[in-house]
Order: structure tokens, then C-alpha cells, then sequence
């Protein structure tokens, strides 16, 4: 018998593919999406050339990706705790020796933290946050930092404009709320524009870290084991709890804070983006900030403007600032309503988060595409 090239099937079941140059360019189908169009492989493996006709895979083989995990499958037992523990135990560890060597480059005798935002508080936090992300996200799990929504270029630069007028919008309705009754009013002060750059640029790094910390890999790994309102949950409760060490915190500025990251936690769900979130968050703290009144209960200047709060502590949120008020629930509430149709609409086909395509792997990887 000749060894010669198995002989051409023409059914249905053959791999008649077109070559690569007369396949049409499948469309970005966004986060978790698998493309249609791509094929299934051929058990010829690496020796198959398209257009060659060897038989396809049986049934039972198909929808495995490289790895051998089914496209569709969830993480095996506690998979998912794993991948989070090993992200914070490194974000910590990283933090640690940075801050350290931060601290040592200074001259300080120890990364203490102050009131005011400061390069030795954010970048030891966001350089472990982006190692941590990397070493996960790429390094673990092989998956593009696309997969999170960081997406480069001009469309990362969109989204990340997008979000910024979406954070100014919600908080600065809620500012006007508080000008109007004569509760806030402002005066002039000398101002430094590049005091205003600098600290607005520690503003978008601070920003950036969080969002890696609470909607990025952590969401990303509870959004594909258990669904998207248990990650927004989870994910929102640690992103309040997280500040009630900040000076002059109240029950309601915890509530609000929830409340944001919940706000925060819908916008990624709904947009896919990483870019436009973070956009979001530094739109919401640099309005604030600009106006003269607290973020987070930390006293952060950008503009000549000093605001006098002189409204009921319960509707202007007092030393805390206005998330420590109601005008900021109500606001937060009509917002994450408002993101929820339109980053929703804006999202290209197939860029929203999704748990029925591109699944995480049985290893608990992101998504099971190779």
C-alpha cells in the first residue's frame, strides 16, 4: 500500500477549508467570545495544510481545546479560590518590597501612609497590582491582557475618554445637587497647574490600581465560576470595605462606597472594558477632587478652588466628603441604571462578558481559547 496523502473527502465531514488568505476576517468578538469561524482541528495535527481534506475529529473530540479541557467547563472544585489567593498573596508580597524599596529611594524611614496622595503611597501599589495581573493573567494563564479589556491603541484611548465623561456626569449632577440649595459654595486660591497635573495624574494611577485589584483577574475569575451578579457583589462589598480605614468614614460613606463598586462593577460587565472603568473611577474622584472637597475623606487639591460645606452633614457627606452623603446614593443609583443601558448599546457585538462562550478551562483559566 502507497503512503502516499490520505485521499479527499468531499462530505460534509471533510476539511474542505479555504485558505487562510480567502477567509473572510472574522469580526472582534470581545471578551469570552469564541469565533465562529474558527474550525475545529484535524487529526492529521500539525502535518494537516488546508484544503488537503482529511476527515474531521469525531464528536466526542470535538470542542476540546489544546489543553484537553472542555471549551464550556467551569473550574473543578475550589480552581477559582486558588487563582485569587495566589493573585493577592503576590499583589501583597509585591507590595511589600516595593514599598520598601519606594521608602529606601526616598530617604523615608518607612511607606507611611498620609492623608494626601502621594507617588510614595501609589506607585509601590499599582507596580504590584500590574505585576500581579501579568503574572496571572499572562504568565499562569496564557491569556492576552485583552482578555481583562485592556485593549491598546485608539480604542483603549476611546473607552478610557468615554468613561472619564461618564464619572463626570454622575458626580458632578450630584455637586450641582448640593450648589443649588446654597449647601456648597467656593472661593479662589492660588493654584499651581502643575501641582493640578501631577496630582491628577496619581489620581488615574490610583484609579487604574484599584480597578486591577477588584474588576480586573478577581472579577474576570469569580464572573466565569459563578456568574456576573455574584462577581459585581463580592467584588463591590471588598471595594467598600476596603476604605473604612480612611479618616472621618461613616456607615452611610460605607453603604455609598458599595454602592460605587457595584456602579463600577456593572459598567465592566456591561462594556467589557478595563479602560473605560478606570476612566469612570477617575472621572468620579477628579471632579470631586477639582471642586475642592474631599475624595474619600482625603483632602486632594487640583484646582484654586476651596469649597465651603455649610448643608446638613447626612445630604453633604461633612469632613468625609460627598460619598458620605445621600445625594451621592441617589446619584450612584440613577447611574448604575444609566450605565447599564448605555455601556450596554455602546459595546460592540459580543464584547460584554460572557459565561456561555469561552469558559474557563477546567484549569481555571480565563477562557479555554488556545
Amino acid at each position: 500500500m502507497s503512503r502516499g496523502r490520505p485521499p479527499t473527502r468531499t462530505g460534509p465531514r471533510s476539511c474542505q477549508r479555504p485558505r487562510r488568505r480567502d477567509r473572510p476576517r472574522p469580526p472582534d468578538r470581545g471578551l469570552g467570545r469564541e469565533d465562529p469561524h474558527d474550525a475545529p482541528p484535524c487529526h492529521a495535527g500539525p502535518r494537516c495544510r488546508e484544503g488537503d481534506g482529511h476527515p474531521l475529529p469525531r464528536r466526542r473530540e470535538r470542542g476540546r481545546t489544546e489543553r484537553g479541557a472542555p471549551v464550556n467547563a467551569k473550574p473543578e472544585g475550589w480552581a477559582w479560590a486558588g487563582r485569587l489567593t495566589a493573585f493577592a498573596g503576590l499583589f501583597i508580597a509585591l507590595g511589600l518590597v516595593l514599598g520598601f524599596a519606594v521608602a529606601v529611594i526616598a530617604g523615608l524611614p518607612g511607606a507611611e501612609a498620609t492623608e494626601v496622595i502621594d507617588w510614595r503611597n501609589v506607585a509601590p501599589v499599582l507596580l504590584a497590582a500590574c505585576a500581579a495581573t501579568w503574572l496571572l493573567a499572562v504568565g499562569i494563564d496564557r491569556r492576552p491582557l485583552s482578555a481583562l479589556g485592556l485593549r491598546g491603541g485608539s480604542p483603549g484611548l476611546g473607552e478610557l475618554g468615554s468613561g472619564v465623561l461618564a464619572g463626570l456626569a454622575i458626580v458632578g449632577a450630584a455637586i450641582l445637587a448640593l450648589a443649588v440649595p446654597g449647601w456648597v459654595s467656593w472661593s479662589a486660591s492660588a493654584a499651581s497647574v502643575l501641582t493640578g497635573v501631577k496630582v491628577s495624574a496619581l489620581l488615574l494611577a490610583a484609579a487604574f490600581t484599584e480597578e486591577l485589584l477588584f474588576r480586573g483577574y478577581p472579577f474576570r475569575v469569580l464572573h466565569l465560576r459563578f456568574g456576573p451578579v455574584p462577581a459585581v457583589v463580592a467584588t463591590s462589598v471588598a471595594f467598600g470595605l476596603m476604605h473604612g480605614a480612611n479618616p472621618g468614614v461613616t456607615p452611610l460613606a460605607l453603604v455609598n462606597l458599595t454602592l460605587a463598586g457595584v456602579l463600577l462593577g456593572v459598567a465592566y460587565w456591561r462594556s467589557g472594558s478595563l479602560w473605560f472603568v478606570t476612566g469612570l473611577h477617575f472621572g468620579w474622584n477628579w471632579v470631586m477632587a477639582a471642586s475642592g472637597l474631599p475624595v474619600s475623606g482625603l483632602e486632594v487639591s487640583i484646582s484654586g478652588l476651596e469649597a465651603a460645606v455649610t448643608g446638613p452633614m447626612l445630604w453633604t457627606g461633612g469632613a468625609f466628603g460627598p460619598e458620605g452623603a445621600l445625594s451621592i446614593t441617589f446619584v450612584t443609583a440613577v447611574g448604575t441604571v444609566w450605565l447599564w443601558r448605555v455601556a450596554g448599546s455602546r459595546s460592540r457585538a459580543g464584547s460584554r462578558l460572557s459565561t456561555t462562550a469561552g469558559s474557563p478551562g477546567a484549569d481555571g483559566s480565563l477562557d479555554a481559547r488556545g
